[in-house]
């Protein structure tokens, strides 16, 4: 939302001055009124939401959650998974970047709750020729950095060399501290 001006600050019921400004929603084209803050960090005034559920109506079911994770993975710099999939030029076909299309392909091509999406190729694309849906232990098994046990016996002679940090082999190994420390302690890891 843009802001167009700001209004005088008032009490609320607590007696807590609180800032208020006028803003432009985009998406219904009329001015709000919110709390400053608010305001500015928000996208509508929440008919964004309220068309979305008209849409499709699935906004809050698991495969429409395993569909904005594809995409939020691929799409948005911000993510924290953004360098393993967008970032290696991982990309999503142009079918599936809108909801329905991937919904009616993922329910045609055996998606039930608990099953995770799939590349086939590690290094392929988000594509139908290339996907399918699998359990999360298998799912696991298909990452690039699956750790075998020449590498876990390999972290464990480094660590007890005493020249490596945890956080060192954290990045040469590229893997999480709580893998490298269950390693280490000869715990199970992921």
């Amino acid at each position: 939302m843009k802001l167009i001006k700001k209004l005088p600050a008032r009490k609320d019921k607590n007696g807590k001055w609180l800032s208020y400004a006028l803003f432009w929603c985009d998406f219904c084209k009329q001015e709000v009124e919110r709390l400053l803050g608010n305001g500015r960090r928000d996208i509508s005034c929440g008919c964004y939401k309220s068309k979305a559920r008209i849409t499709h109506g699935q906004n809050y079911t698991k495969l429409y959650f395993v569909w904005q994770s594809m995409k939020q993975r691929v799409l948005n710099l911000n993510n924290k998974s953004y360098k393993d999939y967008g970032g290696r030029g991982i990309t999503i076909c142009n079918e599936w970047l809108e909801f329905i299309p991937f919904r009616d392909w993922s329910l045609n091509n055996g998606y039930t709750e608990g099953l995770q999406i799939n590349r086939i190729n590690n290094d392929g694309n988000y594509e139908p020729i290339n996907c399918n849906f699998v359990t999360r232990k298998e799912n696991n098994r298909n990452q690039r950095n699956t750790i075998t046990m020449k590498i876990a016996n390999e972290i464990r002679e480094l660590w007890n060399t005493g020249n490596y940090t945890q956080k060192e082999l954290t990045k040469k190994f590229n893997l999480s501290k709580s893998n490298i420390c269950n390693i280490i302690r000869g715990r199970v890891w992921l």
